[in-house]
């Protein structure tokens, strides 16, 4: 969907629509928990009612840092990324670099997070490893399979932003509803895309690309709409019941999905790069074999 919409949008436009409507898919949850319900009663001994302790915000003021980070790192940053790979590298190597997740979730989670690293998690590294070396390798060597070294690096580069988001949502905003978590980042970022967006003149698009703006719109509106909105509704009430390595593991589901999207649109796809594949869904076994 986001090489649907570089055909008629730039990069910077393609995000920018697609988290503004999720942005304003997400708002009425947005006003819910800031205007009309932002106080709610904890139920903090299950000896007393509910009704004799006083009410509390449900975002407490620092919240707001950690919400508007998720944001930037987990939302906002990414989408242009992708945006920015999809001129550059097949969609469905895009999906496949985008399962290194859980390996950058484990890694963010010891370095900043102080997690313990497991055996299974040493040898889902390795593997991750391996098969970063099947996906590039002949990219390095004369007249090997050409890869977009620079188009290959961003999907990585959200990836390790993914990862790193992830913990955030886990260990800095846990207490918070699933629909906090997901609305207040998508608002916050879909201000600042709304005038990026404008700045771009992105209404001479539909005078210059008359033939293929609505296409291109439409698939954007999907890829907000479930692609970012409800996707993200489902993936923070997935951390909220288990770990967060565990659940960046949706990823192993990604790249899957996207190399068939890809076959389907009539993509090249390298012998190197599904070996590098079985690898990295290795590597996600491992990672999550003990939960």
């Amino acid at each position: 969907m986001i090489k649907r919409g570089l055909e008629a949008f730039s990069p910077i436009q393609v995000a920018g629509l697609r988290l503004s409507m999720a942005g304003a898919f997400l708002l009425p949850w947005f006003l819910k928990y800031s205007v009309f319900k932002p106080y709610h009663k904890p139920f903090i001994n299950e000896h007393l009612n509910p009704d004799q302790h006083s009410k509390v915000l449900v975002v407490q003021p620092k919240d707001y840092f950690y919400l508007f980070i998720s944001g930037v790192i987990g939302n906002a940053i990414p989408a242009y990324l992708f945006a920015m790979a999809g001129q550059r590298i097949p969609s469905g190597l895009s999906g496949i670099l985008n399962a290194f997740t859980p390996m950058f979730t484990l890694l963010m989670g010891i370095w900043f997070f102080k997690d313990k690293l497991t055996k299974n998690g040493i040898w889902g590294v390795v593997a991750g490893m391996v098969g970063a070396f099947f996906l590039f390798g002949p990219s390095l060597l004369k007249g090997g399979f050409k890869m977009d070294p620079i188009g290959a690096c961003l999907p990585l580069m959200a990836a390790i932003m993914y990862g790193y988001n992830i913990n955030i949502i886990k260990h800095k905003l846990s207490h918070l509803p699933s629909m906090v978590k997901t609305a207040y980042p998508f608002v916050f970022i879909a201000i600042f895309y709304v005038f990026i967006i404008w700045k771009s003149d992105i209404a001479s698009v539909w005078v210059n690309k008359p033939d293929v703006v609505w296409s291109s719109f439409k698939y954007l509106l999907i890829l907000g709409f479930v692609g970012s909105a409800v996707s993200m509704v489902l993936f923070n009430y997935l951390i909220l019941h288990t770990s967060a390595l565990v659940a960046s593991t949706n990823t192993f589901v990604i790249p899957v999905t996207a190399v068939m999207w890809g076959l389907m649109d009539q993509e090249v796809l390298s012998w190197n790069i599904f070996l590098g594949l079985g690898f990295l869904l290795g590597a996600v076994y491992l990672i999550m074999r003990k939960e």
